[in-house]
Parts: structure tokens; C-alpha cells; sequence
């Protein structure tokens, strides 16, 4: 019995923890040296597709201090000086209430919806960190990086979706419903 409480109990935290630890792993990615075509483009915003595929299942587990935590770190580590701290923690906490706003539209529906759902999200989250980006600095920033990431995470999308969706094994998302038979009432078998 002892056992199963203790099973039970690193399960849950586990579970806990899980979206948290994915999203810091992701932030602290975007430092990564990797010198491979296009892949730099997509690296800070990983941790915005890390906020969208946990939201879509279990919002709860991404508090918004999580959020801005994980959203102020990726500033600060990011940005260098001059650069604006928190654009990314309000990102991160738009995203999350607008998929909490409208999981109806987002959730058990097929998988071209939900890319459809991420690509106006992901552009408004582009569009946000550019804009405030460029009035915090007060100078004419170039759309093109920034519309270069929002193509490229777009493209991305269908590869890295699955994999996040994957890691949350145990979430309500991917949990089959119950078989149900398909006798009516009134029927026997023969």
C-alpha cells in the first residue's frame, strides 16, 4: 500500500510540474548555439506553442505567475539592453486566456482547426512583442525577422504539435472515452 501512495503521489506531481518544466526547458532552448538553417528563427517561440498545447488540455497547470515568470526570463534572456522585459509574459498570458476563452472552438475538433486556431494566436503574438518592441526602443524596426519567424513557426506547427501533445500523456485530451456497445434497446444477441 505504502508503495502505491508513493507512485501515486510522484505521479501527481509529475503530471503537475510537467508544463512548467516543458515550458522552461523550451525558454532556456532559445540559448541554444544551434547552428542549423531557420531553426534560430523558430526558437523563441517554442515556448509560445508550449503555452497553446498545454492550454488547450489542462489551462490550469500554467498559472499566470508561471506565465510571467517563464515570459520575463525569456526577456531578460533574450533581449540585452534596451530591449522591453514582460512583452513576453504578456504574450504568454494573452495566449493562454484566448485559448481558455475559446477551447469550444479548439478542443475535439480536428487538427486544421487547432492550426488554424495557433496561427492567429501566434501572429497576434508576433505583432504584440514587434510593436512593443519597436515603441519601447522608439526606432523603425524591420517587419521582416519578425514576419520570417511567424511563416516558419507556422510551418513548424505540425511537426512539433504532435510531440507536445505527446508529452502530456495523461491529460483529458488523450485519454480515448470509454467503448461503448452499440446495441439499441430492446435488442438481444444471437
Amino acid at each position: 500500500m505504502k508503495a502505491d501512495g508513493i507512485l501515486a503521489t510522484l505521479d501527481h506531481w509529475g503530471r503537475l510540474l510537467m508544463p512548467g518544466v516543458v515550458l522552461l526547458f523550451f525558454v532556456l532552448l532559445t540559448l541554444a548555439p544551434l547552428h542549423v538553417p531557420y531553426i534560430s528563427d523558430i526558437l523563441p517561440l517554442l515556448p509560445a506553442l508550449t503555452v497553446f498545447q498545454f492550454s488547450l488540455a489542462t489551462p490550469e497547470r500554467l498559472p499566470g505567475p508561471l506565465l510571467l515568470v517563464m515570459g520575463v526570463l525569456l526577456d531578460l534572456l533574450l533581449g540585452g539592453p534596451g530591449a522591453p522585459v514582460g512583452v513576453s509574459a504578456l504574450g504568454f498570458v494573452l495566449i493562454r486566456a484566448q485559448v481558455v476563452a475559446n477551447r469550444r472552438f479548439l478542443v475535439g475538433v480536428p487538427f486544421l482547426f487547432q492550426w488554424i486556431g495557433f496561427c492567429l494566436l501566434i501572429l497576434g503574438y508576433v505583432v504584440i512583442v514587434w510593436v512593443f518592441t519597436a515603441l519601447f526602443t522608439w526606432t523603425d524596426l524591420d517587419a521582416g525577422p519578425a514576419l520570417g519567424q511567424y511563416l516558419v513557426m507556422v510551418v513548424a506547427y505540425p511537426l512539433l504539435a504532435p510531440l507536445l501533445a505527446r508529452v502530456r500523456p495523461r491529460d483529458p485530451l488523450n485519454v480515448p472515452e470509454p467503448s461503448r456497445g452499440t446495441a439499441q434497446p430492446g435488442e438481444t444477441t444471437s
